[in-house]
């Protein structure tokens, strides 16, 4: 029962990160550019198909368990980053970001269950990715 209740969850946390993803990278990235460029970032273009694809890989990691313990950190301090740079000044949103983040958080902590990629436990080469 546990292992499908991770891969509801990892559904639930990695398919909204996926289609996010792909709308950045489907021309999506203009309504990004121009919140990047008020913060000053330069190259707010490139920046903005980076986010797309970053959000794309780390969803189809999540949602595929594997690594889900390196990508569960990095997408959870992502949230924390882009809920703090965002939505500073929205509550709502910004608590929803820091939802997320927990529960990418304890995807970590937790792993992906044997109903992902290599069972949750990778061997050979993959073994060393964490």
């Amino acid at each position: 029962m546990n292992n499908e209740v991770l891969l509801v969850a990892r559904l639930f946390l990695g398919v909204p990160f996926i289609v996010w993803g792909v709308l950045k990278l489907r021309d999506g990235e203009a309504k990004l550019e121009p919140m990047l460029t008020g913060l000053g970032l330069p190259d707010a273009k490139l920046l903005a198909y980076l986010v797309g694809l970053c959000e794309l890989i780390g969803g189809i990691g999540v949602t595929i368990g594997y690594p889900v313990r390196t990508v569960g950190i990095l997408l959870g301090l992502w949230c924390l980053v882009a809920g703090y740079a965002a939505h500073k000044n929205d509550i709502s949103l910004l608590l929803t970001h820091v939802a997320m983040a927990g529960g990418f958080f304890l995807l970590a902590v937790v792993g992906a269950g044997s109903i992902a990629l290599f069972g949750g436990a990778p061997t050979e080469l993959f073994a060393y990715l964490p």
